[in-house]
């Protein structure tokens, strides 16, 4: 008997993985011990409905992370024959932490509380000078508060609200190639520049948040909860998009690096970013297969084809003296995504049990077009496979840990939406809007060429720990 947990932890994954959204977390939904109908301190935001389910009150606190591992065999463009060349190769892994704590509290028979702070694992983009049209270390950040509560309408029914406070931290570090702005043929230390010459590139950092204290940052949470049969549960939620608007308004900074040719003298002014971000649905399916057993079927629709790129403004009469641009669009270019995992994990019975296993199995449809690849936004259909581990190391104490991992086959871009031959075409047409050339070029797609061989993987990790109080 000692063998069949071991069984099963080996044979199955769960889906705890880094998702392609810029917004979820990837720690939480499918990872395993976490779901839309489960009570884990991961509902307070997931589903608040769930939370009304669980048997004791309990104070959690985890450890989350995510790995991006990404590779780019990059392709130029060769003038002189008008195309494609084999150009840098590009190996690049970045590293983000993230934490939660929460508290969930039964006051009484039909009503649940919940709190929590948490800072789900960044969204992360590669840095490296090869991709510095694209990235140079761009990265986002959020810091959520959020209160829930739970209703028992019935045994077989309840309900849930939640309402987050997300404030967020978005650092844009990317180059633009003066060149296309002043001509191919403009001076570089006494050369015509072509394309992608360090010399004419200028260098952007822009610092934005979200209001540190806002009705602009909340984000309300609502879902459901229904046994539908014995012991088959059905949870839904939606999250809804901050500050109930279509778009969001980050302010801060802006510290432009002239291009060497022209001086390197650093400018600084104000900056304001608007994005639209997307919102999701998640569902599962929780059903008792065996005694001890329980099948989880789960999926999540996020909107994001409201999120085409990011809008960021420069102000100031700096920017303005040293002629550089006060808008620009860094196009992201997404489909809405849809995501299916399902899976097994042994039920928690109280105290009686010391260790549990699960696991479950994945796959997330592409949220980018082929041609709109680029190195800050890889996201084909991914296929994903995670770990789960439970152990009560006291009669109160338990620890919690799992692993996912998130694999995206390749991508080979040779006809790039990025081409920086727009920028040439829509100058030479007289900036005549109506034409190919000069609407990429406003929506920023008329940038260096992001043509290339793309892999990438992503590990996400959570380590949590959940106090039962007495």
């Amino acid at each position: 008997m000692a063998a069949r947990p071991i069984l099963i932890f080996l044979l199955c994954g769960a889906v705890a993985t880094a998702n392609a959204s810029p917004r979820t977390d990837p720690t939480a939904g499918r990872a395993v011990f976490t779901g839309a109908t489960l009570p884990n301190a991961t509902s307070i935001s997931l589903n608040p409905a769930a939370l009304g389910t669980g048997r004791t009150d309990d104070l959690y606190v985890a450890l989350t992370a995510v790995l991006e591992q990404l590779g780019i065999d990059r392709k130029a463009i060769d003038l002189a024959t008008d195309s494609l060349v084999d150009a840098e190769r590009v190996r690049d892994t970045q590293f983000g932490p993230g934490g939660m704590l929460a508290f969930v509290w039964h006051p009484g028979e039909r009503g649940t509380l919940g709190l929590e702070v948490r800072t789900p694992p960044p969204e992360l983009f590669p840095d490296n000078p090869a991709l510095r049209y694209h990235s140079l270390g761009t990265r986002q950040r959020n810091y959520v508060a959020t209160i829930a509560t739970s209703l028992k309408v019935t045994s077989a029914f309840y309900f849930g609200a939640s309402l987050s406070h997300d404030t967020t931290v978005l650092d844009l570090r990317y180059a633009r190639d003066t060149a296309l702005d002043r001509g191919l043929d403009s001076d570089c230390d006494g050369s015509p520049c072509g394309l992608e010459n360090p010399a004419a590139s200028e260098l952007y950092q822009v610092d934005v948040k979200s209001p540190t204290i806002s009705t602009e940052n909340l984000k309300v949470n609502i879902g459901i909860l229904m046994r539908i049969w014995r012991d088959t549960w059905l949870g839904v939620a939606y999250h809804n998009t901050p500050g109930f608007g279509i778009q969001t308004r980050l302010d801060g900074d802006m510290v432009v690096t002239r291009a060497p040719r022209d001086g390197g003298l650093r400018v600084r002014g104000d900056s304001t970013v608007y994005v639209s971000y997307p919102a999701s649905v998640d569902t599962e399916l929780r059903a008792r297969i065996l005694p001890d057993l329980d099948l989880h079927v789960g999926g999540r629709w996020e909107d994001l084809s409201r999120m085409q790129a990011y809008d960021v403004r420069g102000f100031g009469r700096n920017f303005r003296d040293q002629d550089i641009p006060e808008w620009v669009l860094r196009p992201r270019g997404f489909r809405d995504s849809f995501a299916l995992w399902a899976g097994v994990e042994q039920v928690e019975v109280e105290a009686r049990k010391r260790f549990r296993f699960g696991g479950r199995l994945g796959i997330e449809t592409s949220a980018l077009d082929a041609d709109r690849t680029s190195p800050g936004n890889v996201s084909p259909t991914s296929f994903t496979l995670d770990l789960g581990a439970q152990a009560r190391v006291a009669r109160n104490w338990i620890v919690q840990l799992s692993y996912g991992l998130q694999l995206f086959p390749g991508v080979g871009v040779e006809d790039s939406a990025y081409d920086p031959r727009f920028a040439v075409a829509c100058a030479d047409s007289g900036f005549d809007y109506s034409t190919r050339a000069c609407e990429a070029l406003r929506n920023g797609y008329a940038i260096p060429t992001a043509a290339g061989d793309y892999t990438r993987f992503q590990h996400a990790l959570r380590l949590g720990l959940r106090y039962e109080i007495p």
